[in-house]
């Protein structure tokens, strides 16, 4: 039984495919890191993410401070570490509404698309709110809703689920525009399924797939935004360890030469974005059948 499911682990589609593409592979183990360091990296630290030692400000990186410290004499190391919780529960919150909001508004945007009554004009209704929506560019109206509301972690995640509907919707629109003419569709309005019933009970399962694909590149966009934001004042604040808000305390002392107050954070974000990055892309690949036949069909050759 044990060398049987040692098989199946090997021969899956996932391993398969991370063993021909190396850089996916190196996204993915960056990915599945970024998430632990998010649970268990505020109680690994070696020193205090939010308190700073007297005379201790712009030590360079040593064996005590692997990283060096900051301004505030604060261990770099620590708030890295520590920053990604504060980042990515942001990024995966705010991820997560705008597919738990724009999901089922793209279904019925798509489904009514050009029906008469009444979901037709909400089909309709919803599209030109989007639009209104995708008129802004995404960091103007993340300073918007930001100023309006106030700078708090819990006002950067309505700002990203906001910024973020448009997409999920259109995706899911395009998907359930694909999906009304399909044979199933026509079989559950023969036996009595209301439209409406229709719409979430047989499109929306059928059509939620590359919309969930989608996450993990909304949440490498999530991170990049609460960073930009903090980065100009109006995200996360000091003491908070945030990636953004630690490169623009940095970014002041490195013409002077002390580069790795700004530096560290940065690479970190920098890998963090790019794991989730990738493993969209792996997600989109393993959810498409025919990659799936292709990497079997390799595998047994």
């Amino acid at each position: 039984m044990f060398s049987a499911t040692t098989s199946q682990i090997r021969d899956s589609h996932l391993v398969l495919y991370l063993k021909s593409h190396p850089l996916q592979a190196f996204g993915f183990a960056v990915s599945i890191i970024s998430i632990v360091m998010a649970i268990i990296g505020p109680y690994i630290v070696p020193h205090s993410p939010t308190l700073g030692v007297p005379g201790k400000h712009l030590l360079p990186p040593s064996h005590e401070y692997w990283f060096g410290t900051d301004v505030n004499g604060m261990c770099i190391f620590s708030r890295t570490i520590a920053a990604y919780r504060t980042d990515l529960v942001i990024a995966v919150v705010g991820a997560l509404m705008a597919l738990f909001i724009g999901a089922p508004l793209g279904i019925i945007a798509g489904y009514f698309d050009g029906k008469s009554g009444f979901w037709g004009s909400v089909s309709l209704a919803i599209l030109r709110i989007m639009d209104v929506i995708q008129a802004f560019p995404v960091f103007v109206l993340g300073l918007l809703l930001v100023a309006a509301f106030g700078p708090s972690p819990q006002n950067l995640i309505f700002m990203i689920a906001v910024a973020n509907i448009p997409g999920n919707l259109r995706l899911a629109r395009s998907e359930a525009i694909s999906l009304r003419e399909k044979d199933f569709v026509e079989s559950a309005r023969a036996v009595g399924n209301s439209e409406l019933r229709i719409a979430f009970h047989h499109i929306l399962p059928n059509a939620i797939t590359p919309v969930i694909a989608l996450l993990s590149v909304v949440m490498g966009f999530g991170i990049l935004l609460t960073a930009g934001l903090s980065f100009v004042g109006a995200g996360v604040r000091v003491p908070t360890p945030e990636w953004g808000s630690m490169i623009a305390s940095g970014g002041t002392t490195m013409i002077t030469g002390q580069w790795w107050p700004s530096f560290f954070p940065g690479l970190f974000m920098a890998l963090t974005i790019f794991g989730f990055s990738m493993l969209g892309e792996i997600i989109t690949v393993l959810i498409d059948p025919l990659e799936r036949i292709k990497l079997s069909s390799g595998s047994d050759t």
